[in-house]
């Protein structure tokens, strides 16, 4: 005679149980070091090295392995804000030098990257020993960002647009299109 599966088992149960303590707990100490977090989120396993420079909104789902690492915490315009109801898939990373902003309703998919960093690289000497240029990202409401992407410094993307999985986004998109490539292109306007 064969077992009917009815839902987790038991050891299934408590593991979980142990699990949303462990993210509670967690999440809990970030409060205390400063971060500012609205309500009704779902927050995953997440690396904050400042976490008071860290705003996130109302309402946000936020997956596991998410990394959002400030260069320069004594700066007041060093940060990164995210607004109310926003998806963020498993494994993405932002490295903020300046800032990153991302309004309310985006969704950004796994493993992509926000980057608001950059170097010169001109001939005359080493690139190591130029400027290195920051540049806020700004992305503005309604935008699905696919996985894997790239967003590079000092990009705006435009209010409803779309970002094609695996772009690298290097300069402003316009609202309502769809881009994608690499670097990335306009494809269509959206509908």
């Amino acid at each position: 005679m064969s077992k009917s599966y009815y839902g987790p088992s038991q050891f299934g149960k408590i593991y979980f149980k142990i699990k949303q303590k462990r993210l509670w707990l967690k999440l809990y100490i970030l409060k205390l070091r400063g971060l500012q977090i609205g309500r009704d989120n779902t927050i995953g396993k997440i690396y904050a090295n400042w976490p008071n420079r860290l705003i996130i909104g109302d309402n946000c789902d936020i997956q596991d392995n998410i990394s959002f690492r400030i260069v320069h915490p004594f700066k007041e315009s060093n940060y990164i804000k995210l607004g109310d109801h926003i998806f963020i898939g498993d494994s993405c990373e932002f490295n903020c030098s300046s800032k990153i902003i991302i309004e309310n309703d985006c969704l950004i998919a796994s493993n992509t990257t926000f980057v608001d960093t950059g170097h010169a690289y001109k001939r005359d000497k080493k690139i190591k020993d130029q400027a290195v240029l920051n540049t806020q990202i700004i992305i503005k409401e309604d935008v699905w960002i696919g996985t894997s992407c790239n967003i590079l410094s000092g990009v705006t993307i435009g209010k409803g647009a779309v970002i094609a999985a695996g772009a690298v986004v290097n300069k402003d998109v316009p609202e309502y299109e769809v881009w994608g490539g690499v670097p990335a292109k306009f494809i269509k306007k959206r509908m």
